[in-house]
């Protein structure tokens, strides 16, 4: 009965996914949608949400006959309603197309944890319910701050600050200092600089306008890139580096300095791949993985496997084996939703995670606060860099850098870091405070 229902499902659960996926799409490219069907289009999104999430939680009852299954699944219900109304009451217009993309990323990230460990579905959805609440405190804290890019400065020293000390009492972790223990709690604090970073970066160029909000920027993102490189987590450094040059792209527009901090960047890659064992390991086992298999090669290995069992149609929810796949909560997550559910759903969440990543920009570009526009902009790069190297070094398109999947990974700093930056993009516009000099005719 029980590999029935799974059969079954592997249908079911596709065809939530496609009509989700396909209307992400409509949403996204068809500008002119009256408010009436693009409410109607918003409510079948969720509706294929909840029946995911139903079907997929029913499987994982019938599997494993533990009552928890539908307790998680009532918390996380109510955490989506939760979800709605706090972004309801922060912000007037709210995204619907990109809060649905949150949520159906939450849903995946859940019944997959509950799928590979219970104890961090569990923590998951509680890191969750905390993150929402947090940052809305955040939003409401920013409402009160008249002419916040002054405070840019404070933003680069803090920030840095923090990365320092990862840098010399942090813990190693697949041969990079990436976080902080505190008795049995583990804290990245470089998931919460990328945003301090935005704000210091954006500050820099509303502030002054002019060469010097490029010279004090590019000295500022210097610093905070160097320190992750000398941490040896060169994922987050590549995403500090991208955002710092698409950001200064998108104030001034200018391709030579592009051009120039291109080659620069290149250079420093170069110079990282051969102080840093560590990055050449990653590198071979990228190159060539079975050749190393036993050792470098086995995660990139496994993932590949994993990938290729399920083939289009996926090998049915419960069905696989992505435990035997290294860090598969974190790093490797989206391996195991190829292995069970199949590329198609593969493909519909990469497309998804590229309209999350429009949704934003799009936000970005109609806003009318400089710094606000900057920041957001800076928001929609991190979320697209971070999904990029994800899922580029799952399925072997680049190394490994071992930074998470947005909202899918578990992570309680990650998804903290990245609710803020979602909710701050959501009310980028319509909620801070706008000094006539600061708006964009």
């Amino acid at each position: 009965m029980v590999s029935v229902v799974i059969s079954f499902s592997r249908i079911t659960i596709l065809a939530f996914i496609i009509v989700f996926t396909i209307i992400d799409l409509i949403q996204l490219f068809e500008f002119k949608l009256s408010e009436a069907v693009a409410s109607v289009l918003s409510t079948i999104q969720v509706v294929m949400l909840v029946l995911f999430i139903v079907n997929t939680s029913g499987i994982l009852y019938l599997v494993n006959q533990d009552y928890k299954i539908i307790m998680l699944l009532i918390f996380q219900l109510t955490l989506f309603g939760l979800i709605g109304i706090v972004l309801n009451k922060l912000t007037i217009l709210p995204s619907k197309g990109l809060v649905n993309n949150v949520l159906l990323f939450l849903s995946l990230s859940f019944v997959f944890l509950e799928r590979l460990s219970m104890t961090r579905a569990v923590r998951q959805l509680i890191f969750s319910m905390i993150s929402i609440l947090i940052a809305a405190l955040v939003v409401f804290i920013l409402r009160q701050i008249r002419y916040i890019e002054r405070y840019m400065y404070w933003f680069a020293g803090i920030g840095i600050l923090l990365l320092l000390i990862v840098r010399f009492v942090g813990v190693v972790e697949y041969g990079a200092k990436l976080s902080i223990s505190i008795g049995s709690i583990s804290i990245q604090p470089s998931e919460f600089v990328k945003l301090s970073y935005l704000f210091f970066i954006s500050g820099c160029i509303v502030t002054y306008r002019d060469i010097r909000g490029f010279i004090f920027a590019s000295i500022g993102g210097a610093a905070h890139v160097l320190v992750l490189v000398f941490s040896k987590d060169l994922g987050t450094a590549l995403i500090f580096l991208s955002t710092y040059l698409l950001l200064i792209f998108i104030a001034y527009k200018n391709y030579v300095v592009l051009v120039l901090e291109l080659l620069v960047a290149t250079f420093g890659g170069l110079l990282a791949y051969n102080l840093f064992p560590h990055i050449q390991n990653r590198f071979i086992a990228w190159s060539d993985p079975l050749s190393v298999v036993d050792d470098k090669g086995y995660q990139i290995s496994q993932s590949l496997f994993a990938i290729g069992t399920g083939g289009w149609f996926g090998s049915g929810f419960t069905k696989g084996s992505p435990l035997k796949i290294p860090v598969v909560t974190k790093d490797f997550i989206f391996a195991a939703i190829s292995e069970e559910l199949g590329a198609i759903v593969a493909v519909c969440l990469i497309i998804c995670l590229m309209c999350t990543c429009v949704y934003i920009f799009n936000i970005a570009f109609q806003c009318n606060d400089s710094f606000y526009m900057l920041v957001t902009s800076g928001i929609a790069v991190v979320f697209s860099v971070q999904t990029i190297l994800n899922i580029g070094g799952v399925i072997k398109f680049i190394p490994s850098t071992g930074v998470t999947l947005p909202f899918i990974s578990y992570g309680g700093s990650s998804l903290l870091s990245m609710f803020i930056c979602v909710v701050i993009a959501e009310c980028s516009d319509d909620l801070f405070y706008i000094p006539k000099d600061r708006r964009y005719d």
